[in-house]
């Protein structure tokens, strides 16, 4: 409401504190005022700060949120920053972006937000929000089949479903992003989506790692058989002659001899990936080897010669395994051109992807060939568990695995975690017998550069040594500190000093006659 004319002063030197304080809790703003008076609006405010007036406060006692919004000022609980602490509703404006607690009267959650996105965004309860959410999402119609029928092999994965424990098996959709938890036929639990598990076939992780194989090379493995007749090996090895360890390949069809690898984008396109798979492509040129590569990726550049055992893709659709069958016989049939090679129908390739399905999940579910147990059984002797996943032994471990593990030492028992990959690849061991080793190492004298080689009159001195038992001047350093036991060249006493002391003064003797030696020093300098 404005103040009447009769109670309002006629020029601006006749305004005094509590006409001002008037005029502001009336609802004008310093601007409206300094019209009203041929002021500025800064003159205002100047004015107002010098009797200590909140021209803000002020004016939400007629505009403020108490009064445009009752409904949330009865859910304000006080202020969070942004505005005085002792601030109420009546004191705030609706546009105000002072931080506010508020509860919501209906499930007293408290949280915090400005006034303004109370007022103008109509914002509310956070919690009371994501439950209408999750209730229009629970009344929205399913668009896909549940997984009952899309996927009913994965019912004995199935745990619970953790976005939604309301549905089961038969009722999650096989197309939604609900979390689920799985486990697979050997104890192992994990986490994904049942779209992710459903579209993308995912499987175990711990079932996987270290397989060396992938579903894809399985499914182009019985194409290839399906069109040609031939037998192909999934992860064939050979010899190599500069190493101990094998070479490994993807595929290998037995009855022409050819050696096949697959290099999806996925894996195949970083700067080290290209120079690891060129040197293996030099290393195989004298044999019968080709290599299938997207045509996004292109040949490798090893020089004349080698582009004849690599093959390009004739599509980009690399999920597509049909594709890469299509290399594989493009370079059979140039390899052998009596071949014959028939081209199988869509059903024919669906039954044969089937199958490579089954081998897949067979070979994942069974016991791992190569685990932690079975290529260093030393290390799995230390082996105590695996941080953070219980239940898991060193069988269910790839060789170079990424898992955190805690091992016991066989020697001293001490306790400590590492990666799988770091003992078995980079050969680390126990920190505390790592650092004694150092040490000892350390010690140890180079050759002709010992104590004894040093100082060979004072071998016969020595008599043992008391820190390390065992060690002679010849296996100590000339600075070495172990406590040794001489014999005193002067009294034949027995007496005990470190080597770097002997070295730094190779004619001392004992402290017993060294004052009787001074002494004697002493009388001759006297007389």
């Amino acid at each position: 409401m404005a103040v009447p004319e009769d109670q309002r002063p006629m020029a601006w030197r006749d305004v005094d504190p509590p006409t001002l304080t008037r005029l502001l809790e009336s609802g004008l703003t310093p601007d409206e005022i300094g019209v009203l008076y041929e002021r500025s609006a800064s003159s205002v405010r100047a004015a107002a700060a010098r009797w200590g007036l909140d021209c803000r406060a002020l004016r939400a006692r007629a505009v403020g949120l108490a009064v445009t919004h009752p409904t949330v000022a009865a859910q304000f609980v006080h202020v969070v920053d942004g505005a005085p602490l002792g601030y109420g509703p009546h004191d705030l404006l609706t546009g105000s972006a002072a931080r506010c607690q508020w509860r919501c009267p209906v499930c007293a959650t408290e949280w915090v937000t400005s006034v303004a996105n109370r007022t103008r965004r109509q914002s509310g309860c956070p919690d009371c929000a994501r439950r209408r959410g999750r209730d229009i999402a629970r009344a929205r119609p399913v668009k896909s089949s549940p997984l009952a029928r899309t996927a009913p092999e994965l019912a004995t994965d199935f745990v619970s479903n953790l976005s939604r424990p309301d549905r089961d098996f038969s009722t999650t959709p096989s197309g939604s992003h609900d979390r689920i938890l799985w486990r697979c036929l050997r104890g192992h639990e994990w986490r994904t989506t049942a779209r992710q598990r459903v579209r993308h076939g995912t499987q175990c992780p711990t079932c996987l790692m270290g397989l060396w194989t992938s579903r894809l090379e399985y499914e182009v493995a019985e194409l290839v058989h399906l069109a040609t007749g031939l037998t192909v090996t999934v992860g064939a090895r050979l010899p190599r002659a500069d190493r101990a360890v094998d070479e490994r390949v993807d595929l290998r069809v037995e009855e022409m001899g050819l050696l096949v690898d697959l290099d999806p984008s996925r894996w195949h396109r970083l700067p080290d990936a290209i120079e690891r798979d060129t040197r293996k492509l030099k290393r195989l040129t004298s044999k019968s080897y080709v290599r299938i590569r997207p045509r996004r990726l292109g040949l490798l550049a090893t020089g004349e010669g080698d582009s004849t055992q690599q093959v390009l893709l004739s599509s980009d659709d690399e999920k597509d395994p049909w594709q890469w069958s299509l290399g594989i016989l493009q370079a059979l049939s140039v390899v052998h051109r009596e071949l014959e090679i028939r081209q199988p129908d869509m059903r024919e390739r669906a039954a044969a992807r089937a199958r490579a399905d089954s081998r897949w999940r067979r070979l994942r579910s069974a016991p791992r060939r190569r685990s932690l147990q079975t290529e260093h059984p030393s290390l799995a002797a230390e082996f105590v568990e695996v941080v953070d996943r219980e239940g898991i032994t060193p069988v269910d471990l790839a060789p170079s695995g990424d898992d955190r593990v805690l091992w016991r030492c066989r020697l001293c028992g001490h306790e400590w975690e590492a990666r799988v990959a770091n003992r078995t690849v980079l050969g680390t061991g126990c920190p505390p017998c790592s650092y004694r080793r150092g040490g000892a190492l350390a010690a140890r004298p180079r050759p002709a550069d010992s104590f004894a080689d040093r100082h060979p009159g004072l071998v016969e001195q020595f008599l043992e040594n008391e820190t390390n038992p065992g060690k002679t001047l010849s296996d100590l350093k000339p600075n070495s500190i172990d406590s040794c036991r001489w014999t005193c060249p002067y009294c034949a006493r027995p007496w005990i000093a470190t080597p770097h002391a002997r070295h730094q003064r190779p004619s001392a003797g004992c402290r017993a006659c060294s004052y009787e030696r001074a002494s004697r020093t002493r009388s001759r300098r006297t007389r």
